[in-house]
């Protein structure tokens, strides 16, 4: 039984494999929540610029009246006025657009 103990305490051999392991696993782990982090922002954006563009969809109308023949009617009309999201980010867009959110100074 000692023998063995001693065997195994001197034995190394997958020690250094272990240890590149570890020291890859740890790079890819902040990397992968370094490019997680982007992801959010960006995707944040997007969503944000997707709220902009369906708010800024009029679904204001005017339908004129008519008049002839000693008759008339009235016309029609519904006035939308678009508003925006409110500004919740502080990163500005990758790619501008038209209807981009204007970043935090």
């Amino acid at each position: 039984m000692s023998q063995m103990l001693k065997k195994l305490w001197s034995d190394d051999q997958g020690a250094l494999i272990a240890m590149e392991f570890l020291f890859v696993a740890t790079i890819l782990v902040i990397g992968i929540i370094a490019g997680l982090s982007s992801v959010r922002s960006a995707v944040n954006v997007e969503l944000s610029e997707l709220a902009n563009a369906i708010l800024a969809l009029s679904q204001g109308y005017s339908i004129s009246g008519q008049q002839g023949c000693c008759a008339q009617t009235d016309g029609s009309q519904a006035i939308d006025t678009p508003s925006t999201v409110p500004e919740v980010l502080c990163t500005p867009p990758a790619i501008p657009s038209l209807i981009d959110l204007t970043p935090c100074n």
